[in-house]
């Protein structure tokens, strides 16, 4: 693998996308509910968009083993063909119980902030940049690879965040049933997403041109995660203030 891409994997932790403003607050304390329908409403059309894109990923290449590589990894973002098992649906499952538990109760159903919360710019910026990366078959394997080697530490950081609210809940058994969004991610799902696209991207690395274009679309992606939270932090402090 090129060396470029090998250290910037080895490094990607330190990268704005991962190493932002966002992730601290909201480890470091529980945020109000209309900051966490912010990020509820966010977030979560983020992780609803994402297999539509895989969707659009799987198409851009036609090299068999890496479509295949794409396919498990929707194939896993769908709940492996249980519908109450899509990722989304279980992030749903965690913010609506939270919701409750918080005397709130329906406040962060995904139907109600569609209806009252607009998305951010720069979320509406990451989707649709999403979606054109993956279309682009020169671009979209160092983009997938951008996404799901962040993937683990976002998702262990939400999670560690999502710990501040544990009093909230009167069972502690209760809220990690709640938190099944999160364990399906740092279980397993993201270590094996993460496997899969670099796999992929190794079937395209075939010269200096193609890691050329791996890089560019790996850089853009993580660029547009990290104007997502950056995006996050500013609506959500607004808020706090």
């Amino acid at each position: 693998m090129n060396n470029v891409i090998e250290r910037q994997l080895a490094e990607i932790t330190t990268h704005q996308a991962l190493n932002n403003a966002f992730y601290r607050e909201w480890m470091s304390r529980r945020l109000g509910i209309e900051a966490l329908a912010a990020t509820a409403r966010n977030y979560g059309a983020w992780v609803k968009s994402f297999p539509d894109a895989l969707a659009v990923l799987v198409g851009s290449t036609d090299d068999l083993d890496a479509k295949v590589e794409y396919v498990k990894t929707l194939y896993s973002e769908m709940g492996y063909g249980c519908k109450d098992k899509a990722h989304w649906v279980l992030l749903d499952a965690f913010f609506s119980a939270l919701a409750a538990k918080m005397g709130h109760p329906g406040r962060l159903d995904r139907e109600r902030l569609e209806s009252e919360e607009p998305l951010l710019p720069s979320t509406k910026a990451l989707i649709d940049g999403e979606r054109e990366l993956y279309g682009r078959a020169d671009l979209a394997f160092g983009a997938q690879l951008a996404l799901e080697w962040q993937a683990y530490t976002m998702v262990r950081q939400l999670y560690e965040g999502a710990r501040n609210y544990t009093s909230c809940w009167s069972n502690a058994d209760e809220f990690h049933e709640a938190c099944e969004y999160f364990y399906v991610h740092i279980g397993a799902a993201e270590k094996e997403h993460k496997d899969e696209s670099l796999h992929a991207m190794r079937r395209y690395a075939r010269d200096e041109e193609s890691i050329g274009r791996i890089h560019r679309g790996y850089r853009e992606h993580l660029s547009l995660i990290a104007g997502f939270w950056n995006g996050l932090y500013e609506s959500t402090c607004r808020m706090a203030a």
